[in-house]
C-alpha cells in the first residue's frame, strides 16, 4: 500500500514540478579559431558554444595579431 502511495504521488508531482537534466547547459568555454595570415598580421575569429544548441557560432574574421 505504502509502495501504491509513493509512485502515485511521484507520477502527480511529475505533472506539475519539471524535471532538470543536469547535463543539459553548453559548457561555457570560448576560444579563437585561426582564419588566415596576410601582410604579417594574423586574422582570427571569436567562436563560443550558443546555449540553445549546443552548437558553435563565430563572429568575423578580424586581426588577432599584427606584427610589424
Amino acid at each position: 500500500m505504502r509502495k501504491t502511495l509513493e509512485s502515485l504521488s511521484d507520477r502527480v508531482l511529475s505533472l506539475f514540478v519539471a524535471k532538470v537534466d543536469v547535463g543539459a547547459a553548453c559548457p561555457r568555454d570560448s576560444w579563437y579559431e585561426h582564419c588566415y595570415c596576410r601582410e604579417r598580421s594574423d586574422f582570427r575569429k571569436y567562436c563560443w558554444l550558443d546555449s540553445r544548441t549546443c552548437q558553435p557560432v563565430c563572429g568575423p574574421c578580424q586581426v588577432f595579431k599584427s606584427c610589424i
